[in-house]
């Protein structure tokens, strides 16, 4: 038997509660800023002394709607060790339930110290656009891409085509989601004639571009390579939602595409700036690009990096003490972007509501005091083309806000522009082979981007 202290006296706390009683632990009382009543014992700020005072073993945290502010200061106030820290978890499931129980408790998470609120999209106008109709998915094995095939399955699409180059991913994606309206097909984005015998046959009429190389430091020592996947095969496959006649065309793009200082960056940047270009002469098509921030629970994500190295005993890295970072859950990143091919007219960006930026060490810290105190936090060094914070638009004066609350827009010619002549030299020059990784760096430096024009020379 157990010592409960429940922290939140309302709805989700009082089930957590009374499910720990029903498994034979005794509830000494609840936490609560708001709420009074008999067994409220104090305010957040007072857990320690309640703690002591009641022997207790274990904390169960039943506020998912809690900020993440709030949260961190209230973990990283907790004296005692030893505790049993539970957390009922941020998702769309336990904020809609009536009753919660013990058993939905997890582990203190990133998801949760960052702190974003879950929000409840209406997707009945998504719905009317999606349902019935033929959808393509370009990096549909990835993180996002798979998420976008699983949204459009469950919004009634009559089918779904996911284009990727890792078999591996595809396979796993088909027999996971186990559904007749899913086909896969392996291609890459670089490969012309293969694209138009896929957009061809199939005659998509709504096109989600997310395949993109995505890993900075990669990126930094492989120019060359990003140039021709980011920018050469975003073009390629918007052309081919073109000529196939799709109603609706989004390029997934990168808030670190603002002021690059990388080449993943800049290669993101060149893929808005053609698609501005390309919807000057788009027809019936309407193209649009989608901008945001990180996403928890993405391949290679913040939450990842430090769930395996908890796993590991540690370190934790921060690569700056003073590093800060957008972040959304994916299924709000997906839902959003499905949402934006509505949005906004031909060629412009629309981009999507991140919240205020998080230190990545704040993350880090709170983490490490509420799951594993006897790990360490090391600082590294910012890594290769990594910047200390990003934006997500050129000039926040710019942005327009929109039926959604959570989708602004912009219009890519009212910022950073690059002549499309210079790109598309360079990008003849990729498609070909020729472009070596050197005159690949030289020739994001000559269009204006400020990234290091030495990386790949040493």
């Amino acid at each position: 038997m157990s010592r409960v202290l429940v922290v939140g006296y309302g709805t989700a706390g009082i089930g957590i509660a009374n499910d720990a009683r029903a498994h034979g632990d005794e509830v000494v009382g609840f936490l609560d800023d708001v709420q009074q009543g008999a067994l409220v014992l104090g305010r957040l700020p007072e857990v320690n002394r309640v703690v002591t005072e009641h022997a207790v073993d274990a904390v169960y945290f039943a506020i998912p709607t809690i900020d993440g502010p709030r949260l961190r200061e209230f973990l990283t106030g907790l004296e005692q060790t030893g505790l049993q820290l539970s957390m009922l978890p941020r998702t769309y499931d336990t904020i809609s339930r009536e009753t919660v129980k013990v058993s939905d408790l997890t582990d203190v998470d990133v998801l949760q110290l960052v702190g974003r609120k879950p929000v409840k999209h209406d997707l009945l106008e998504a719905r009317e656009l999606v349902a019935g109709r033929r959808a393509l998915v370009t990096g549909a094995a990835g993180s996002i891409g798979s998420r976008l095939v699983e949204h459009l399955l469950n919004l009634g699409v009559e089918k779904v085509v996911a284009l990727d180059w890792w078999e591996t991913g595809l396979f796993h994606l088909a027999n996971r989601l186990d559904d007749e309206r899913l086909e896969v097909v392996v291609v890459d984005v670089k490969n012309v004639p293969r694209l138009e015998r896929i957009f061809d046959a199939q005659r998509p009429e709504l096109v989600f571009h997310a395949a993109a190389y995505k890993h900075v430091p990669l990126m930094e020592e492989n120019p060359a390579e990003a140039i021709a996947n980011n920018a050469l095969g975003a073009e390629n496959v918007l052309k081919q939602a073109i000529a196939a006649g799709a109603s609706h065309a989004v390029y997934v793009s990168t808030d670190k595409a603002v002021r690059p200082a990388n080449v993943m960056g800049a290669t993101k940047r060149l893929g808005e700036l053609l698609l501005g270009d390309l919807a000057q002469d788009s027809g019936s098509t309407k193209l649009s690009a989608v901008r945001f921030g990180n996403v928890l629970q993405s391949n290679g994500s913040v939450m990842e990096t430090f769930r395996r190295q908890i796993e590991q005993g540690g370190p934790l890295t921060v690569t700056h003490p003073d590093v800060t970072r957008f972040f959304m859950t994916i299924d709000e990143a997906a839902h959003l972007i499905i949402q934006s091919a509505l949005l906004g007219a031909n060629g412009d960006i629309c981009v999507l509501d991140m919240g205020e930026p998080v230190r990545v060490m704040d993350l880090a810290q709170s983490l490490v005091h509420a799951t594993a105190p006897h790990i360490e936090i090391k600082v590294t060094q910012l890594r290769p083309g990594e910047k200390l914070y990003e934006e997500l638009t050129y000039n926040p004066e710019l942005a327009t806000s929109t039926a959604n609350s959570k989708v602004y827009i912009l219009q890519v010619e009212e910022e950073m522009d690059v002549p499309v002549d210079d790109i598309r030299r360079t990008l003849e020059r990729a498609k070909s082979g020729e472009l070596s990784d050197d005159e690949a760096r030289a020739a994001l430096v000559e269009m204006g981007f400020s990234i290091d024009p030495r990386r790949s020379q040493g």
